[in-house]
């Protein structure tokens, strides 16, 4: 087994605080919102969910055919989040608590890297920097540049 790099542990903390992202660090689910605004629909969305929880589907089968759905921009999606999503009203007291006090955080998420990073740094600062992000990521699709309209594509963690 390779080695796993462990950002967090740099600083001997006695804890490590893990959290979800979309609808925990945020009010509302960023890929849902994208998926029920500029993707497929709601409707979609909810049969999808409601097909994995009966086990008709696969969660990365569902996610991916949300996220396929998707046909905006990289970057777009990116700027469309941004303008929308909002953080949840005690997350910043609570990270600027955990920077004091040598807790890091860790953000586990089926998101997507590039999306969590820019939201975090959109709405806690420069500091958000210092999150760890484990989750999903996105590539461009063959002979397409991410930042064309169907130019991206989700890229799950273990499939790195």
């Amino acid at each position: 087994m390779g080695s796993i790099a462990l950002p967090a542990m740099k600083t001997n903390p006695k804890f490590i605080f893990f959290t979800d992202f979309d609808g925990t660090i945020t009010t509302r689910d960023s890929n849902d919102f994208m998926t029920d605004n500029i993707g497929y629909g709601q409707a979609l969305r909810k049969q999808g969910n409601k097909d994995v929880l009966e086990g008709k589907m696969s969660f990365r089968d569902s996610f991916r055919g949300m996220m396929d759905s998707v046909k905006l921009p990289y970057d777009q999606c990116i700027k469309y989040l941004v303008e929308n999503i909002r953080l949840d009203p005690g997350f910043k007291e609570f990270y600027d608590y955990a920077r004091a006090n040598n807790i890091p955080v860790v953000v586990l998420s089926s998101g997507m890297e590039p999306i969590i990073r820019a939201l975090l740094q959109h709405l806690v600062g420069k500091e958000a920097e210092d999150i760890q992000i484990v989750s999903n990521d996105v590539a461009p699709r063959d002979g397409k540049s991410i930042n064309e309209k169907g130019g991206w594509k989700i890229v799950f963690h273990d499939e790195r």
